[in-house]
């Protein structure tokens, strides 16, 4: 059995960081108040589902004491719930029950019948925001007016996904993030339960890779146990836990904050090279920048979700007191901006290399600018003055290296030639061909006009195909299968030709293509 399952919490004092929501429910059990329908939301692995059960059995227990909110966990009702064997304790999986016919079946028509040995007959729904509209529809009645029988749970990590109709039936209870130092006594706990040692730092790693789930930071314990060391060090612990790219990540932002804009934009290509995904580097980056930001008002830095080891977070400590709050919300900014373009970049990288030169070419005078202040207070007015030629000669000098970067990156989007375009154009007519018989007809009586850098134009007869090729969509399926044709970014623009003298093969062209949407000329 997993240790997860093996360690799950069987009374409401064992629920992990979740103590506001254990004192209403109990309160509610103790004066028997339950009510007909609750909501459970929050994060994954924190307790939605275990809490749930809790409620089901402390309610339906058969020992359980007049004072006393706990169930027994000896009882048969007890351990059926505990083994999930219950049939009257229904939990369903919402995502891969979404539909209408599921909620009749399983719900509706389940809840006409009273419970066979428990007092109450409960129906945990799991991920309830996965439920089609037409099965919230089917399931808002009797959520309203249920048997008296009946209570409803529902836990779900997506709560703004819920209709309001189905929320205002129900008490609502947000589950927190579990805190650093209620995981950390939990997983020591465990770990004396299991007879094993576990280093200090093995502890705080697990619990910045789990970013407060109870169930991923047992989990990965369960990971490491499986060496079946006694005593985990971080030696045996990397070995299920390597060092993330977090220690690539803070030497980019060194790079970047240094102004090391060489360094950086290789640090990007490598990146790349590895299969790092660009979006979430761009995020990785901005999380960092964020607590660093956060930090500085604070005596130390906050790193309680970050997979650290001792010299990333030392490094990332001395690059908070280097930078101004200013500058990084400057960076901030620029990551966010270009994050949100990466998906429509063929070169995913580009965004974020933009994002290098961008910040070299704003901040590259305020730095010199800094640094000379810094080097030389000399009151002689002619030094000073030769030392602003200079500085303003560097900086133009900078500004111009700066552009060439710039001109040098966006030609990665490169151009081709018009005798290379046609030496493949049959291989991406017979794609466009299978992608869409239409745009096949059009394309097929189209002529082959230009190149203009990495732009194909092309000129077709009639006003009415150039807006069909234009259109948005069938924009960007050309562009697509360009891409996988010639290996390259190519854009398409079509202009009119209007032309004096009928054309026979146009006019076939015409016709098929008028006869394959049903119509005549």
């Amino acid at each position: 059995m997993a240790l997860y399952h093996r360690h799950r919490p069987q009374k409401f004092a064992e629920l992990i960081g979740q103590e506001h929501i254990v004192q209403t429910i109990t309160n509610q059990i103790k004066s028997n108040r339950i009510a007909h329908a609750y909501l459970f939301s929050g994060s994954r692995g924190i307790g939605k589902t275990t809490a749930a059960r809790l409620l089901a059995k402390a309610i339906n227990c058969e020992k359980r004491e007049k004072d006393n909110t706990e169930p027994c966990n000896n009882c048969e009702i007890c351990n059926e719930i505990s083994k999930t064997s219950s049939i009257d304790v229904i939990e369903i999986d919402a995502a891969s029950h979404t539909g209408v016919d599921n909620v009749r079946e399983n719900i509706i028509e389940n809840a006409q019948f009273r419970p066979t040995k428990s007092k109450y007959k409960v129906f945990i729904i799991d991920e309830a925001h996965m439920l089609s509209t037409p099965a919230f529809n089917a399931l808002l009645k009797i959520l309203e007016e249920p048997p008296q029988y009946v209570i409803f749970i529902l836990a779900t990590t997506e709560y703004h996904k819920l209709p309001i109709t189905i929320i205002s039936r129900c008490q609502r209870f947000n589950f927190k993030k579990v805190s650093y130092d209620a995981m950390k006594k939990n997983l020591e706990d465990i770990a004396k339960k299991e007879n094993i040692k576990i280093d200090k730092d093995v502890i705080e790693r697990i619990i910045n890779k789990s970013d407060g789930s109870v169930r991923d930071s047992v989990s990965l314990l369960d990971q490491i146990m499986s060496t079946n060391e006694k005593h985990i060090t971080s030696d045996i612990a990397s070995i299920v836990l390597p060092t993330s790219n977090i220690d690539e990540i803070i030497t980019l932002i060194e790079s970047i904050i240094n102004h090391e804009t060489q360094k950086a934009l290789e640090s990007i290509n490598k990146m790349t090279d590895e299969g790092i995904d660009m979006s979430q580097l761009a995020y990785d980056v901005i999380e960092i920048l964020r607590i660093m930001l956060i930090s500085k008002n604070q005596t130390k830095l906050t790193i309680a979700n970050l997979d650290l080891n001792k010299e990333a977070e030392k490094k990332l400590l001395k690059l908070n007191k280097a930078i101004e709050s200013s500058d990084i919300i400057k960076l901030i900014d620029l990551f966010i901006k270009r994050r949100s373009e990466i998906k429509m970049h063929t070169i995913t990288q580009l965004p974020l290399e933009l994002v290098i030169v961008e910040w070299s070419t704003t901040d590259t005078a305020h730095t010199k600018n800094n640094e000379n202040n810094g080097e030389n207070n000399d009151d002689n007015t002619k030094t000073e003055e030769n030392n602003s030629k200079d500085e303003t000669k560097d900086i133009k000098e900078d500004k111009k290296s700066i552009k060439e970067k710039v001109k040098e990156l966006l030609n990665k989007e490169s151009s081709i030639s018009l005798d290379d375009t046609k030496e493949k154009w049959n291989d991406f007519m017979s794609k466009i061909e299978k992608k869409s018989t239409s745009l096949s007809f059009i394309l097929k009586t189209a002529t082959l006009e230009k190149i203009d850098g990495n732009t194909i134009i092309i000129s077709v007869a009639f006003a009415i195909h150039k807006d069909k090729l234009m259109s948005a969509e069938c924009k960007k399926n050309i562009e697509e299968i360009l891409l996988n044709v010639y290996n390259t970014k190519i854009l398409i623009d079509v202009i009119v030709n209007q032309v004096d003298e009928p054309n026979p093969k146009i006019d076939t062209e015409i016709r098929d293509l008028t006869a394959a949407f049903g119509g005549e000329i």
